[in-house]
């Protein structure tokens, strides 16, 4: 757990409870190592990240940011102005403020809120596409007393999910009538650990792989079929296996058109499930 002194209650009561706190010398580098530690864990488990409120939350921008683009879950549970101050100017509120790069975001009002809105944070950390999720504690909530009536919480389950059947079918038969087709394969195939299943597919299918940079080695380049990795630069080959392919077969990727990703050719991709880039 990354934490961000010098003023957060929560630090020191996770502390006495057991759970080690690491100290960061600026919040957006605590949030890139809770999303590096999710993304190590392959999002079975998640880096949390607590800072103070006003200036702490305010540097947070750039690591939620990273998260958020790249499909990855990390809870953050910043301090935020006491109830009384909640809409006066110039108190930051980071639910409020960084709505548009988390995937959920609740603030505290009362601690007998605590287990309902902890359980529904970690429904979306599970359930989804992944993301970051925010929790705000106001200051003087953070300093209330939870009563053992209120403790009543059960860890959500995380539903599984699989493509449509008739998707599945459809891109059988859109690979089986290609001429050129290429396989697009994204972080998503790291996170699930389908490498292997990647492989034994590829070869079957004869079909050339090529890794967006976030999936990088989510197929082995030494392999013949390996076209290689690349963000906007790539080699040769990939470029021209790409742009000449009738049929682009993407998996554990979103097929996000950006800068910084290879273009996608018009009208080929297929993908029967949309996950990370």
């Amino acid at each position: 757990m990354g934490v961000l002194f010098p003023s957060n209650q929560l630090i020191e009561h996770v502390a006495k409870e057991g759970i080690r706190t690491i100290m960061f010398r600026q919040e957006r580098g605590a949030l890139m190592a809770a999303d590096g530690y999710s993304r190590l864990n392959q999002r079975e488990k998640f880096g949390v990240t607590i800072t103070q409120g006003g200036p702490g939350s305010e540097n947070s921008m750039g690591g939620l940011a990273q998260a958020y683009s790249d499909n990855v879950p990390i809870l953050y549970l910043p301090g935020g102005p006491a109830l009384s101050q909640y809409s006066v100017k110039p108190n930051f509120s980071p639910v409020r403020t960084y709505a548009s790069v988390t995937k959920q975001g609740e603030v505290i009002t009362q601690p007998s809120q605590v287990s309902s809105v902890m359980r529904r944070a970690f429904h979306a950390l599970r359930n989804g596409r992944p993301g970051p999720v925010i929790v705000e504690i106001p200051a003087d909530v953070g300093t209330q007393e939870v009563s053992e009536a209120d403790l009543n919480y059960q860890a959500p389950k995380r539903a599984r999910q699989a493509p449509d059947p008739a998707d599945v079918k459809q891109a059988v038969e859109l690979l089986l009538n290609a001429r050129k087709p290429v396989i697009w394969s994204g972080m998503g195939v790291l996170f699930a650990g389908a490498s292997k299943e990647l492989t034994e597919f590829a070869e079957l299918a004869e079909i050339p792989v090529y890794c967006t940079m976030p999936g990088k080695s989510s197929f082995n380049e030494s392999h013949p079929l390996a076209l290689g990795s690349g963000s906007a630069s790539t080699s040769l080959p990939a470029r021209t296996w790409l742009q000449e392919s009738d049929v682009l077969f993407a998996v554990g990727s979103s097929m996000t058109r950006t800068g910084y990703g290879q273009p996608i050719p018009g009208g080929q991709g297929h993908h029967p499930q949309r996950r990370e880039h």
